[in-house]
This record gives structure tokens, sequence and C-alpha cells, in this order.
């Protein structure tokens, strides 16, 4: 996949090691499949930065 398209994975064992690299050039890892991780997309692909919750 190009690096310049956004990869979301959800890692459902936790928040364990992923099995994409996450944190740098479109590649996220969630921890568990919650509404609190899809509602981050939006705000990851903008770049902005929310306060604690989501």
């Amino acid at each position: 996949m190009p690096r310049d398209v956004p990869l979301y994975m959800w890692n459902f064992g936790g928040y364990k090691h992923g099995a994409t690299p996450s944190g740098k050039e479109n590649r996220h890892t969630f921890g568990g499949l919650t509404n609190a991780a899809f509602r981050m997309i939006p705000l990851l692909e903008s770049g902005r930065n929310a306060d604690w919750p989501f």
C-alpha cells in the first residue's frame, strides 16, 4: 500500500504489539475495537489535536 494512503489497524489483542508499524507515515494501530478509535480517524486525518475525551 502506498505510504500516502492512510492505513488503520485494529489490534484485537489489546495493547500488545500490532502487526503493522504505527504512529508515522499514515500508519495507525488501535488497541481494541472501540467507538473512540473510530472518532480518532478524522482527527488523525485532519492533523488536529483534541482534548480527552475524543
